[in-house]
């Protein structure tokens, strides 16, 4: 069986794999205390043309691979470093192939160079914008002060009762059982208990749903049902609630304003996007390009899209100005 061979750059290495901090990773390396100019590959056989294979070695130094490291991730377990200098290998043996075909005469070659380079800028200029867009602590702690509501967050139970029983449409006799399983539930009688007495009146198949919704913050019920929900103190029921299927009725079991330090990662996640977000829509819309119709026609509606650079996410992934929805 043939070795399995790649002409990907080695920057290909998962990112998952390399999150270990670079100080833990320099304590684990092998060869921490090698020198610099130490050669840490040599690779026979990567000739020029009319070079004899035997006689062609080359030597990359430690300085020299990890300048590679550092380009492709500064935070590469050492564990990787082996893999990756296997696939620089194979990468360098293609490419010595490629010159020897003449491939960097090809037409295309310098305009596809050209084009790297243009990519190469952008991502970078990508990269310092968000950094550049982090959020501050004040920015941070005054976007949590300004909806707090937007925190809150109940312990939630829900009690379903069908319109039918035994599969039957029956709309006003279960509307007054429903209400009297919300009247029971007002007082305090167990949602659970209740939920399996409305199942065995209704003759619902299967086992009663549990009630519990657990811990749910305002974006994440119900839209339908979520503003009657969030009126509730902790230990109210709503009214009887309705749709084409079932009656509903919501208990509050805890309700809180979730502290800052546990939303302050959300929250400036969510700020970053936005800040970025504006800060690339200013940086692309600075640039106008106006096109010669008689060389590509004349403009369709699908076809201006609004100014949205490549690396950018969607328009629906884009997060909320404040005012909005909540951070996730």
């Amino acid at each position: 069986m043939k070795p399995t061979t790649s002409t990907t750059a080695p920057g290909a290495a998962p990112a998952s794999q390399a999150t270990k901090a670079p100080a833990a990773a320099a304590e684990q390396a092998p060869g921490a205390a090698l020198d610099p100019a130490a050669t840490v590959i040599t690779l026979t056989g990567l000739c020029g043309s009319g070079a004899q294979q035997s006689n062609c070695t080359r030597s990359i130094s430690r300085a020299d691979f990890e300048k590679l490291l550092t380009a492709i991730s500064p935070n590469i377990p050492p564990g990787q470093r082996r893999s990756i200098a296997g696939l620089y290998a194979q990468l360098l043996a293609m490419a010595s192939e490629g010159e020897k075909l003449g491939v960097d005469k090809d037409p295309t070659f310098e305009e596809n160079l050209k084009l790297q380079r243009l990519r190469l800028l952008a991502q970078g200029a990508e990269k310092r914008m968000q950094a550049d867009t982090k959020p501050t602590e004040q920015q941070i702690e005054a976007f949590y002060k300004e909806n707090a509501a937007r925190f809150e967050q109940v312990g939630l139970r829900r009690i379903t009762v069908p319109k039918t029983i035994a599969g039957q449409s029956k709309p006003d006799e279960t509307k007054a059982l429903a209400q009297k399983i919300q009247q029971r539930a007002a007082t305090g009688e167990d949602t659970d208990k209740l939920q399996a007495e409305v199942w065995l009146t209704t003759k619902a198949t299967g086992a009663p749903p549990s009630t519990s919704q657990g811990l749910k913050r305002r974006g994440m019920m119900d839209p339908r049902h979520e503003s009657q929900i969030l009126q509730l103190k902790a230990g109210e029921v709503t009214p009887l609630i309705e749709d084409a299927q079932s009656f509903y009725i919501y208990k509050v079991d805890s309700k809180r304003t979730i502290p800052l330090k546990e939303v302050e990662q959300d929250i400036s996640g969510s700020l970053q996007r936005e800040y970025f977000q504006e800060k690339l829509q200013q940086v692309i819309s600075s640039v106008k390009a106006d096109l010669n119709e008689a060389y590509f026609g004349p403009a369709g509606k699908e076809e201006v899209p609004g100014p949205r650079h490549p690396e950018a996410p969607p328009e629906g992934e884009r997060p909320p100005k404040q005012g909005s929805t909540p951070p996730k």
